[in-house]
């Protein structure tokens, strides 16, 4: 694309990861450094669909891939789209604001859910909730926290070792009551 993007405005980040498309994609994000900022409504490789009214009224549906992504001085998303459809004008930019969201089996959401998952185990959930291991143990054995809610074992049955693992909000609202409020 070859923009020139003004390092005091934007904060800049390159990155580079594989898709699961047949290419390799290498990407420059900018970033604004206003505290204003919103998050992108889609994803790098995203499907998206949208429609077009043309100068006689007649309405066309399409769908593409989404290539790029640009934060316009308006305050604006603006998606760089790849249409499916062969075309001569194949890529086109759109407004986030016109595209709808398509799920499909290479959608980046899914990938990235299945990397946050609330239930972690006992070291990671407790790093993340600030506290040691074994304090975390002794909450439980202690009662504050409820099998089923706050943790779960994922021990093979008959194994004798429980595995646990911990619901990191729920575990969080728990330890933010005050212990003389604790029941």
């Amino acid at each position: 694309m070859g923009a020139s993007v003004p390092s005091e405005i934007f904060e800049i980040m390159t990155i580079t990861t594989t898709l699961p498309l047949e290419q390799d994609y290498a990407w420059l994000i900018a970033i604004p450094k206003r505290q204003e900022f919103t998050a992108p409504p889609f994803h790098f490789g995203e499907r998206v669909k949208w429609q077009e009214t043309g100068a006689t009224g007649e309405r066309s549906f399409h769908s593409g891939r989404i290539l790029g992504l640009s934060f316009s001085l308006d305050d604006a998303w603006q998606c760089q789209v790849c249409r499916d459809e062969v075309a001569e004008d194949r890529c086109t930019t759109l407004a986030a604001s016109r595209l709808k969201l398509v799920q499909d089996s290479a959608s980046i959401r899914q990938q990235l859910a299945a990397r946050r998952s609330a239930w972690k185990m006992t070291a990671k959930a407790a790093a993340e909730l600030g506290i040691t291991a074994d304090q975390l143990r002794k909450l439980r054995r202690r009662g504050l926290f409820k099998q089923g809610h706050h943790f779960r074992d994922t021990s093979v049955p008959g194994s004798g070792k429980p595995r646990w693992q911990w619901h990191l909000e729920r575990c969080a609202k728990a330890l933010a009551v005050p212990s003389e409020q604790r029941g």
